[in-house]
C-alpha cells in the first residue's frame, strides 16, 4: 500500500503541473506541457485504479476510489473544454496510436515482414524501417481524416458543456 501513497503524491503533482503549465506566458508551450501532464495524470490514475484492492476494503476506500475517478474525469473534461484549440491539433495522436498499435500487432503476430520479404529476423533493416515509416505515415493520414470528422461534433458538445457550466454559475 505504500507504493500507492507515492503514486497518489505524484498524481497530485502532475495534476498541479497540468493546471500550472497552462498559465505559462508562452501559451503554446504551456498548452503542450499541460497536455503532456494531463496525459501523465490519466496514466497514473489508471495505474492507481489497477492497484486498488479488491472488494475486501471498507466503504471509505470505495468512496475514495469513486471520488478520485470522478475528480480525474472532471479535470480531463475541463481540460478539453478550456483548451479546445490545443486538443484539436493533438487529436491525431490518440487516434493514430491505436491504429498503429493494431497494425504493428497484426504484422508481428502474422510475421508479415519476414513472410513478404523472405527475410530472417533482423535482416533487411532499411526495408523494415521504410515499411514502418510508411505504416506510421498511413496511420497519421487515417487519423487526420478521422479527427476532421470527429472534431466538429465534439466541439459542439464541448460548447454545450461550457455553456452549461457558465449558466450554472450564480
Amino acid at each position: 500500500m505504500e507504493e500507492n501513497h507515492k503514486l497518489l503524491a505524484v498524481l497530485g503533482v502532475f495534476t498541479a503541473l497540468t493546471v500550472f503549465s497552462a498559465s505559462l506566458p508562452l501559451r503554446a508551450l504551456g498548452s503542450v506541457l499541460s497536455f503532456l501532464f494531463m496525459a501523465m495524470t490519466v496514466l497514473l490514475w489508471l495505474e492507481l485504479l489497477e492497484r486498488f484492492p479488491a472488494k475486501t476494503t471498507g466503504w471509505r476506500m470505495n468512496w475514495f476510489e469513486i471520488l478520485l475517478t470522478f475528480t480525474v474525469l472532471v479535470l480531463v473534461l475541463y481540460w478539453f473544454v478550456d483548451y479546445r484549440a490545443v486538443w484539436e491539433d493533438w487529436l491525431v495522436i490518440p487516434i493514430a496510436a491505436p491504429l498503429l498499435w493494431v497494425a504493428a500487432a497484426l504484422m508481428d503476430r502474422f510475421d508479415v515482414f519476414n513472410r513478404v520479404f523472405h527475410a530472417k529476423p533482423g535482416e533487411k533493416r532499411s526495408i523494415r524501417y521504410a515499411l514502418w515509416a510508411t505504416l506510421l505515415f498511413a496511420s497519421l493520414v487515417a487519423a487526420l481524416f478521422v479527427a476532421q470528422l470527429v472534431a466538429p461534433h465534439v466541439d459542439r458538445w464541448l460548447d454545450k458543456v461550457a455553456e452549461s457550466a457558465v449558466d450554472a454559475l450564480p
